[in-house]
């Protein structure tokens, strides 16, 4: 099979690491696999860059400065009607917010071969935000929106009303697979009314458990923690990014002051309030780490890892820490309850409350044989429910029946379609 994936980056979140996932996996497959993206750094050769052209980033300015978020980028325009998608099977759309493609673009790859759409936040159900926390607008105008401001909103304008309705009227009748990582987003998919021709599947996110292993003398070692540290990992894209919740977890490890711990800080932004808040704690502030292995190094050198966002689809950081055998104490948020049993694979707290957080952590961090087994079996968990094998034969047959479905749509009892078989 020739698979086209496109998404905002070739690097970044969770999106970006289930779109290269797939990529490596289908070529290593023997299928022809390409992603293309619309921010730089480039650095696969299986990756492209959707080419830019002079007056493009003009005319979506124009539109950004109305608050029309993803309308008006002409780059992604041309780019469906190019021949970078001349003769193939599938093209697999991820994110499309990141000011790079078009809405009214997406119905074009469409026409070009079947499509499938992996949603990883709730943009494409909402008048603009990825995650609407509790807020329900999404499910019947949007309007008076909370979110404005923030990205992928990045605005004072409130055009959410129009762009949900723009929305709408592109997807409606749009014909595509999606697929959600999570239980929760795949329900709200379908309470949305927003894709009424659309298939959904469910399709957790894939681990490399050979990557993210357990190895915690190893990682100290290269690291130089002592073996006897404790040592509390909190990683995050944005440390600074309110959605992340990362001031509970420096409220909860600063009210151990009986205790001195290691504090792994992993993630983007400014750090140096965190270091100043938790003085007396051995604090290593790492930066954003985009290196895989040594993302499973902070998380296989750690006890514990903190996770407190405070909404998610299916957050990768969980598994991979899971993968490591390094119990996650979290916040109860949808997405993170189904990856983690409670009490058995890791440990779940109220959303928001740092005073349960900070009860749960510090027996925790003193009874580090219950933490191993905890991660033991976390680490069981993410072999038999993650696996890449699984991630990629899911994908490889959900490309393959929808590359048949639009060889069939032309045999008497199909629907008529204009795709080429």
């Amino acid at each position: 099979m020739r698979v086209s994936l496109v998404n905002t980056a070739e690097h970044g979140g969770g999106a970006e690491s289930c779109a290269r996932l797939l990529r490596d996996g289908m070529i290593a497959r023997k299928h022809e696999a390409v992603l293309w993206v619309g921010r730089k750094p480039v650095v696969d050769p299986h990756t492209k860059l959707i080419p830019a052209e002079p007056g493009d980033e003009l005319t979506a300015s124009r539109y950004a400065a109305k608050g029309l978020f993803g309308l008006g980028l002409t780059a992604s325009q041309r780019f469906v009607k190019s021949d970078a998608l001349t003769g193939v099977d599938v093209v697999h759309l991820h994110n499309v917010h990141g000011h790079y493609f078009s809405l009214d673009a997406v119905s074009g790859l469409a026409q070009r071969a079947p499509l499938v759409w992996t949603l990883h936040d709730y943009f494409a159900i909402t008048g603009g935000c990825a995650f609407p926390f509790s807020c329900d607008r999404w499910s019947a105008s949007c309007g008076s929106c909370p979110e404005l401001g923030r990205y992928p909103i990045a605005t004072q304008i409130d055009r959410t009303r129009s762009m949900l309705a723009i929305k709408r009227k592109i997807f409606r009748e749009l014909p595509v697979t999606l697929v959600t990582p999570s239980r929760h987003l795949a329900r709200a998919v379908r309470a949305s009314g927003m894709f009424d021709r659309a298939k959904l599947e469910i399709i957790p996110y894939g681990v490399d458990t050979d990557v993210f292993r357990p190895g915690r003398e190893a990682s100290r070692h290269a690291m130089g923690i002592a073996k006897d540290a404790t040592v509390v990992t909190v990683i995050a894209q944005g440390l600074d990014d309110p959605r992340k919740g990362i001031r509970h977890a420096v409220d909860a490890i600063g009210s151990l002051q009986e205790k001195r711990i290691t504090v792994l800080l992993a993630g983007g932004g400014d750090t140096r309030e965190i270091v100043e808040s938790l003085v007396g704690h051995d604090v290593r502030s790492l930066g954003y780490v985009s290196d895989r292995t040594m993302l499973a190094r902070c998380l296989s050198a750690a006890d514990l890892c903190l996770f407190t966002s405070l909404a998610e689809n299916f957050p990768c950081i969980v598994q991979e820490s899971m993968a490591c055998g390094t119990a996650v104490l979290a916040f109860n948020i949808d997405g993170v309850n189904e990856q983690i049993q409670s009490e058995r694979t890791g440990y779940l707290v109220p959303p928001g409350d740092t005073d349960a957080l900070a009860r749960h952590l510090r027996p925790l961090i003193q009874n580090r044989s219950r933490l191993r087994e905890t991660g033991e079996a976390a680490r069981r968990h993410a072999q038999n429910e993650w696996s890449v094998e699984q991630f990629l034969d899911l994908h490889e047959a959900l490309y393959r029946r929808v590359q048949h479905h639009s060889c069939t749509e032309n045999v008497p009892g199909h629907i008529t379609s204009t795709i080429p078989c």
